[in-house]
């Protein structure tokens, strides 16, 4: 798995004993969210947390017109109900994740010290791997996330993560993941997937983005589901 494209931070402190995974939206890359471990290391409790920051592909986006950009899956149409969607890439994209957990294992991390979660496209995806994930770990964090191919997740899914906290921050104005998808993916992944210990926090007028108040939630819940 040495081949796994991410932009990574060490610990300040050796050794390694937690790890947080997480997983950017169309168009970014893992250095774009790579403050984020600048930010979290000013605190000491943070000191042996390994930060990986995954980089997607580079592909054609058609809604996008065609356009090369990274993205962890194809896109046809901007809509909250598109009319095809592109399973397979998903699918492979949630395996490579899979493999980014697997990697943080096999370096020592248990892994109930690990926490995924991702913004947008990788939000969608942290969201899906709290369900098809072969192993339980620490926690899960989506912002500004949906839900997709849940005919397909209700196929692969498994309980192993049932009881696994999971954060989704969501922003009342978002424009691109629409607050009503945000609701659509918590009513899937508690009632149909059953999800016991899922918390949907929503942020007045932020869009498609973040904010210091989202920020600082998804600090003290990481802070409470990781050994620190």
């Amino acid at each position: 798995m040495s081949g796994l494209n991410a932009v990574r931070v060490g610990p300040l402190r050796q050794p390694a004993k937690q790890a947080l995974i997480f997983v950017h939206g169309l168009g970014d890359s893992g250095s774009g969210w790579s403050f984020f471990a600048e930010f979290l290391q000013r605190d000491p409790a943070f000191a042996h947390t390994r930060f990986v920051f995954p980089n997607a592909p580079i592909m054609n986006v058609a809604a996008n017109g065609n356009y090369p950009m990274p993205s962890w899956f194809n896109i046809y149409e901007w809509s909250d109900n598109p009319s095809k969607f592109d399973v397979p890439g998903f699918v492979n994209s949630l395996n490579v994740v899979k493999n980014f957990v697997q990697e943080q294992i096999d370096s020592g991390i248990d892994p109930q010290n690990i926490v995924v979660g991702g913004f947008s496209q990788g939000a969608a995806l942290a969201l899906a791997s709290a369900v098809t994930l072969p192993v339980k770990i620490g926690g899960f964090i989506s912002l500004s996330g949906f839900s997709r191919i849940n005919a397909q997740l209700v196929e692969m899914k498994n309980n192993l993560n049932i009881d696994t906290p999971v954060f989704h921050g969501h922003g009342d104005q978002d424009p691109v993941i629409s607050l009503k998808l945000g609701y659509s993916a918590k009513e899937f992944y508690t009632v149909v997937c059953g999800l016991r210990k899922y918390t949907m926090k929503v942020y007045p007028g932020m869009a498609h983005s973040t904010c210091p108040e989202e920020i600082d939630a998804v600090v003290r819940f990481i802070k409470s589901n990781l050994n620190l």
